[in-house]
């Protein structure tokens, strides 16, 4: 497992393996309205019980302890510094207010890490995942008060307390450690409650689904291993070379039967279509849909219909995929909802009750993240 940057930028049931997409009608573009900014990394978001939307924001690091991340082969090494500028936030009545603050985060050339998701478990305690991109020396070196790096908390009438320690997993299994490259990394960045409950963690540095028992206990639910790849000109390896492809699972989502889907972003040098999106029953993960270059986050809507915030094509130049906003049909197919390149840096998403879809938007822009609310076409 490799430190990952993430680039910006998926019918519940009987979906088609392979998705031919639909070509973007008229009738199909949904309309966009920012209803919140100046966010500071602004990722996952859920509606509470209370029918507010709350969102995880990751801080932008701070001046408390900093300390250096070794350079991964052909990179350099990175300064990362900590604070406690993670928060959760919540818009309602069109007023974003703090409800938890001083969060630990920790950023490195401007891009924070810390609260990366909130979900409410039954008895109304929030769920939200710490990221940290790195390993147990790396959250060691960040002090006391990075302790809490890595894990899985429960907010529970504002006082916080490990659920899960989702970094000790995976220093001590490392699930994809027969991957070429792997090393020991953690990084939580997606949450959904489970009934029993528990919760199910993405982990975009360990490339797994991580289960977190109403207890405590953290076991392994899904690795998702990397794969071979043609090798992109850019390396000027020999014509024919294979590279490997890390997985990233991001965003994760319970469906209306019960299972969960997950969100593949795919790793460099992420080739045009390689991007899938899981079903996970029980400890098996199946492929649900492909045919993406990048998916970022997945929900349903309404009428159980799979939504996935994610890219098609090619990635360009720039580097930075063209997301937009996707349904998959009853049918199976694939519907664009949303010009590709509307959205910069979306990192999450929820479905409100009248169907309309809100995305955090501008996730790695520093005091300028948004919140905007998508109106989608029936």
């Amino acid at each position: 497992m490799k430190r990952v940057i993430i680039t910006g930028g998926v019918a519940a049931l009987g979906l088609a393996a392979s998705v031919a997409p639909v070509p973007a009608s008229a009738s199909a573009q949904a309309s966009v309205t920012v209803v919140a900014s100046k966010l500071d990394g602004p990722r996952g978001l859920t509606f509470g019980p209370d029918g507010a939307l709350y969102v995880a924001e990751s801080g932008s690091g701070g001046k408390i302890k900093c300390a250096t991340v070794p350079a991964e082969p052909g990179g350099e090494a990175s300064k990362v510094c900590l604070g406690l500028t993670g928060k959760i936030s919540k818009l309602a009545d069109g007023k974003l207010t703090t409800v938890i603050k001083d969060l630990p985060s920790t950023a490195s050339d401007g891009l924070g890490t810390g609260p990366h998701d909130v979900a409410f478990a039954a008895d109304g305690s929030m769920l939200v995942p710490i990221g940290l991109g790195g390993d147990g020396k790396l959250r060691a070196k960040l002090g006391p008060k990075g302790r809490t790096l890595g894990t899985l908390l429960k907010i529970k009438d504002g006082t916080s307390s490990v659920m899960g320690d989702l970094l000790a997993f995976e220093v001590k299994h490392n699930p994809d450690k027969k991957d070429k490259g792997s090393t020991i990394d953690s990084y939580p960045f997606a949450v959904v409650p489970t009934p029993q409950g528990g919760a199910l963690v993405t982990d975009v540095g360990a490339n797994d689904v991580l289960q977190v028992s109403a207890s405590g206990k953290v076991t392994l639910r899904a690795v998702f291993h990397a794969r071979k790849v043609a090798a992109p000109a850019m390396l000027k390896l020999p014509k024919g070379s294979k590279v490997p492809m890390q997985s990233v699972p991001m965003g994760i989502a319970a469906a209306p039967d019960g299972s969960y889907y997950v969100a593949e972003h795919a790793g460099f040098p992420q080739p045009e279509g390689v991007a899938r999106v899981f079903r996970l029953a029980g400890k098996k993960a199946e492929t649900a849909v492909k045919g993406f270059t990048t998916a970022v986050d997945v929900a349903f809507d309404g009428s159980g219909r799979l939504l996935v915030l994610g890219s098609v094509g090619p990635v360009p130049s720039d580097h930075q995929p063209r997301t937009s906003l996707y349904r998959i049909e009853a049918d199976g197919k694939r519907t664009e909802l949303l010009k590709p390149g509307t959205l910069t840096v979306p990192l999450g998403m929820a479905v409100a009750t009248d169907g309309s879809v809100y995305v955090s938007n501008k996730g790695f822009t520093p005091g300028k993240g948004e919140i905007v609310r998508v109106e989608l076409p029936s």
